[in-house]
């Protein structure tokens, strides 16, 4: 019996031991578990490996991104992604000089690499951690920066140009004639007229696109409201003896809108209808609620516009066929697009259809009355 407290105490302690080690591991596997749950929250790719290049940890993201539904723990990252870019990364990460970054495309997409070297307690490097940030939509949105910019000084510099060319003919040609001069100041005049009005669709732009564009909510009557439009528009429809239909059902019921917004986006439709009509077209402005939506539709009998640009009409400074446009009918470029935020603002779309020689339908379509 003596001999059996020793083997007690022993028995004791391998007990505690054990149960230290239960609990031990549940406090890992709570850690690994937290661990990934933040990586798999992650939207980006994350890649871990050693200085072998085998996988040592990746995350949903990674293996979604590569196709790669089970990865085993030392996988070479050869089998897996077969990018040269990647392995030049890493080589420059294993020199430990700090974090390095890259570009690669895959299936289309732009891909920001950023790696750097891991290490031990001693200081040694053991292999390096990788984030895959997708790019694509930033270097979008970068190229249409890019375009309107372009396209912001193109259009400034012609009418700019052509103000500065006669500015100085009048400087050094004092005794132009009455009727030279009379041309000269009525050219200046019209060009003058275009970059008020490119700066003023700059403006609102601007403002529709910010964060809090100022929307001045309030109910119209549709039929009223067209009546505006058109009585501001009537020196044009005049002018090319258009013929204007309205048609807004009696029971139509008003619907809630910026009235300025509004009234800025169907303007500019009419106006284009106008532009692009030949003398005495049609114009037929009209109102329908379908399926609990309010449709207000612009169309006329114009020169149209090809299939090939329609899906493109509402980009800004986008012109379709411009050799067709003559410079007397020519606009800022931005007012379809105009159009169109002011109809996503208030929970809208807008869609063309059009064919050439036979004419252009905008329909701009709002969420109908509550």
């Amino acid at each position: 019996m003596e001999g059996s407290a020793p083997a007690q105490r022993i028995g004791f302690q391998l007990e505690k031991i054990v149960s230290e080690l239960e609990q031990l591991q549940k406090q890992i596997a709570k850690r690994e578990s937290g661990m990934q749950t933040i990586f798999s929250a992650m939207q980006d790719a994350l890649l871990v490996v050693d200085s072998n290049r085998q996988v040592i940890l990746t995350n949903q993201t990674f293996r979604k991104l590569f196709d790669a539904p089970e990865i085993s723990l030392a996988t070479p990252l050869l089998e897996i992604v077969r990018d040269p870019t990647l392995d030049r990364l890493l080589t420059d990460a294993f020199r430990g000089d700090g974090p390095v970054r890259c570009e690669l495309t895959l299936d289309g997409s732009q891909i920001e690499l950023h790696a750097v070297a891991t290490r031990n307690e001693a200081g040694d490097i053991t292999g390096a951690l990788v984030l895959f940030h997708d790019i694509t939509e930033l270097k979008k949105m970068d190229q249409v920066r890019r375009d309107f910019v372009a396209n912001v000084s193109h259009e400034l510099r012609t009418p700019l140009s052509i103000l500065r060319g006669y500015i100085e003919t009048l400087l050094d040609s004092p005794e132009t004639s009455r009727e030279e001069l009379s041309r000269i100041l009525r050219v200046m005049e019209r060009h003058s007229k275009r970059l008020d009005l490119l700066a003023g669709d700059l403006l609102t732009l601007a403002q529709l696109e910010s964060a809090n564009p100022h929307l001045q909510w309030g109910d119209i009557d549709l039929s009223r409201f067209f009546r505006d439009v058109i009585r501001d528009l009537e020196k044009k429809l005049t002018n090319k003896q258009l013929n204007m239909i309205v048609d807004v059902p009696p029971d139509l019921s008003p619907i809630r809108v910026d009235r300025t917004r509004l009234q800025e986006a169907v303007y500019n439709l009419v106006d284009n209808a106008v532009k692009y009509s030949r003398e005495r077209g049609e114009i037929r402005l009209s109102a329908r609620e379908r399926e609990g939506e309010i449709e207000l539709t612009v169309s006329d009998d114009g020169i149209g516009i090809a299939k090939e640009d329609l899906p493109r009409i509402f980009e800004r400074f986008y012109r379709a066929d411009k050799a067709r446009s003559p410079e007397k009918v020519r606009g800022t470029g931005l007012g379809l697009a105009i159009v169109k935020h002011i109809a996503q603002l208030h929970g809208g779309r807008v869609a063309a259809e059009s064919e050439l020689e036979k004419g252009t339908t905008i329909r701009l379509v709002l969420p109908g009355p509550m």
